[in-house]
């Protein structure tokens, strides 16, 4: 084999055996996606207030974007929380935890197990996947709930609201 095929040869191998390594290894081991870094929404600062319109949002389910100031949620919740009320959550810092309602009982009871001070539990029907976890412009969609990878997600953005 001639010099210049040889290293043209070697330079495909390499560049194969480095994309083997940049393959999503949290897809392939685990039950979720890979975390995902989200545009800020221009209208962040937006404050919802009871019996305003309906506001339109840049991403689904949010991560930033208009938001009611302070919501009340906290710990695990029994119904759907408004998209306002998600960012809320977020923008003081907290992590969201939703899951379609049809996640089997021991789903959600491993969801529940991760809700306290700074971190809600919520079901929402309109889901990308069975289990999202959101944080100020963070995301991450799982097929199933993977309490390691979920953990890892909300120790990693607690406290990380604007």
């Amino acid at each position: 084999m001639s010099l210049p095929r040889c290293v043209s040869v070697l330079l495909a191998a390499l560049a194969l055996a480095g994309l083997a390594g940049c393959r999503d290894e949290s897809r392939a081991t685990g039950g979720c996606g890979p975390v995902t870094r989200e545009a800020l929404d221009p209208a962040y600062l937006v404050h919802v207030l009871d019996g305003d319109a309906e506001v339109e949002y840049t991403s689904d389910p949010p991560t930033s974007g208009p938001h009611k100031p302070s919501p009340p949620a906290a710990g695990a919740v029994d119904t759907p929380l408004s998209r306002p009320v998600q960012v809320g959550i977020l923008e003081r810092g907290d992590v969201l935890l939703q899951y379609r309602p049809e996640l089997a009982a021991a789903g959600r009871s491993a969801l529940e197990a991760l809700a306290g001070a700074h971190v809600v539990v919520a079901p929402n029907p309109d889901l990308p996947g069975p289990v999202v976890a959101t944080a100020w412009r963070a995301k991450r969609v799982c097929d199933r709930v993977d309490v390691g990878q979920l953990r890892e997600f909300v120790t990693g953005r607690s406290g990380q609201g604007p």
